[in-house]
């Protein structure tokens, strides 16, 4: 007894022993998961190192080679390059993918649950001083199917159905958001570009304002402070071509992101083609709108998840309520060495009803309630947004049509006015700050042509968008 003692005084202090070094070891290494000071920087363990040159290696080999253009791109061109590449409407498929798979789970629970188990065990008996022993071997099969609980099974599976829908609107209303977010890219860069030639137009002029200066100064026509003035004249039109020329690239590296592709030189757009012939919607407002409740993909999610909500709180509710259950449950069992089996088989009907479980199922309720009540009020809220969107554009459309025609036309006369003044600036029958100002409404002139025309395409694309009429009847047919 004593040495027992012993040995078991000796294992608590072993114990605690490992217990302290373990103590000790911890509060010396507590700063190990992170830097050794807070002005630090955290340099990562070696294995760590090692799974992210891994998953460098698996993510990272092929994602940003830029992409290689036969040519030019036109705007169905980038669509296509766009459904293709751009990831966003594959996390929504693969979404829409989840849901299906979350409404075949739900759907299980029409079908009977079967459970097959193997057992052995060895038995062993002593009577009288005789010990006798054993080895039995038995399968058994269980089968329990659900077949009544008020509804809540179905509308469990029709909660699911429904979400699988909303998944679906949403992912066809992704599409329609990259096809948005496409054309924007598209008509930023052509506009982008667009600005570009109307600078080096500006130069252009600049540089005739510039040397009409200057022949006349060295003439001793004119004074040095015309000669200077069109001197910075001419680098403010060099600063603003420059600037010009980034803003394409910036142009560029959108487009990009959009169409899903890394952004080089090689993504080149053919440009849009003249407006002219845009004309006016020949439609009421209040019309579009009310078209906008009915086709918006976002709009029909949005029903399908009240709808959804509507279900699991029926489900919920049913909870309170008894169920029955039909099982039936079988098994063959016999010894090993002995010819002698017995086979058990039950089958039952069983009515089950959780009378109380702490308030559980009353608290789903409650939540599944406030969950639909919530849904209803971002319905509204979505109702709300899309009328205000769709007045919004819809009235920016129209004003950009008429802002287009007033830029042509706010150009043509600059243009007309600047011609006439340079001449009459060169037979000295005009000022200097007479021509400098022609060429500035001139600048300005372009700049808004060119702003105007990016306008109205951009209205045409906003109201398509706000309006939900965007259809895809193939990748390489889109109808707006």
């Amino acid at each position: 007894m004593v040495v027992i003692e012993k040995f078991f005084c000796k294992l608590c202090n072993l114990f605690l022993v490992s217990v302290s070094i373990g103590l000790l070891v911890g509060c010396g290494t507590i700063d190990s998961g992170v830097s050794k000071k807070n002005d630090a920087f955290w340099d990562p363990p070696v294995k760590e190192n090692q799974v992210k040159q891994r998953q460098l290696q698996k993510y990272s080999n092929t994602n940003f080679v830029p992409e290689s253009f036969a040519s030019a791109l036109d705007l169905p061109m980038l669509l296509d390059i766009a459904f293709e590449n751009n990831p966003s409407t594959k996390k929504s498929w693969q979404a829409a993918r989840i849901a299906a798979a979350q409404s075949g789970k739900a759907a299980s629970i029409f079908f009977p649950k079967v459970t097959i188990s193997g057992v052995a065990e060895k038995l062993e008996t002593n009577t009288l001083g005789l010990k006798n022993s054993a080895t039995a071997f038995y399968p058994a099969i269980e089968i329990q199917y659900s077949i009544f609980q008020f509804g809540g099974h179905t509308k469990y599976a029709d909660a699911a159905r429904q979400l699988l829908y909303a998944a679906n609107y949403q992912h066809n209303r992704d599409l329609q958001t990259l096809a948005y977010e496409v054309q924007r890219g598209y008509f930023a860069l052509d506009s982008a570009e667009e600005t570009v030639e109307a600078s080096q137009r500006n130069l252009d002029d600049a540089f005739v304002a510039y040397d009409a200066a200057f022949i006349k100064n060295q003439a001793g026509l004119s004074n040095i402070q015309d000669f200077l003035q069109a001197k910075a004249n001419r680098s403010r039109a060099e600063f603003d071509l420059e600037n010009a020329k980034a803003h394409v690239e910036l142009a560029r590296a959108n487009l990009a992101i959009a169409i899903g592709v890394p952004v080089s030189e090689a993504i080149q757009i053919v440009q849009s083609n003249d407006e002219n012939d845009i004309g006016d919607l020949d439609i009421n407002v209040q019309d579009l709108i009310a078209g906008a409740m009915q086709t918006r993909q976002d709009m029909l999610a949005q029903y399908s998840i009240i709808k959804a909500k509507k279900d699991i709180t029926w489900t919920n509710s049913s909870k309170l309520l008894p169920e029955l259950v039909i099982g039936g449950a079988g098994n063959r069992k016999w010894f090993r060495g002995e010819n002698e089996s017995f086979n058990n088989f039950n089958i039952y009907a069983s009515l089950r009803w959780t009378i109380f479980d702490g308030f559980n199922n009353m608290y789903d309720i409650i939540e599944s309630r406030a969950a639909l009540k919530n849904a209803e009020q971002e319905l509204k809220r979505m109702q709300l947004s899309i009328a205000s969107d769709v007045w919004a554009k819809y009235y920016a459309f129209k004003s950009a049509i008429k802002q287009l025609s007033a830029a042509r036309n706010y150009e043509q006369s600059a243009q007309e006015s600047f011609d006439s003044i340079i001449i009459a600036y060169k037979e000295g029958l005009s000022s200097f700050g007479d021509l400098m100002a022609a060429q500035t409404q001139l600048a300005s002139a372009r700049k808004q042509t060119v702003v105007s025309k990016n306008n109205l395409s951009v209205a045409v694309v906003d109201l398509a968008y706000a309006v939900g009429i965007v259809n895809f009847e193939s990748k390489n047919n889109i109808q707006q």
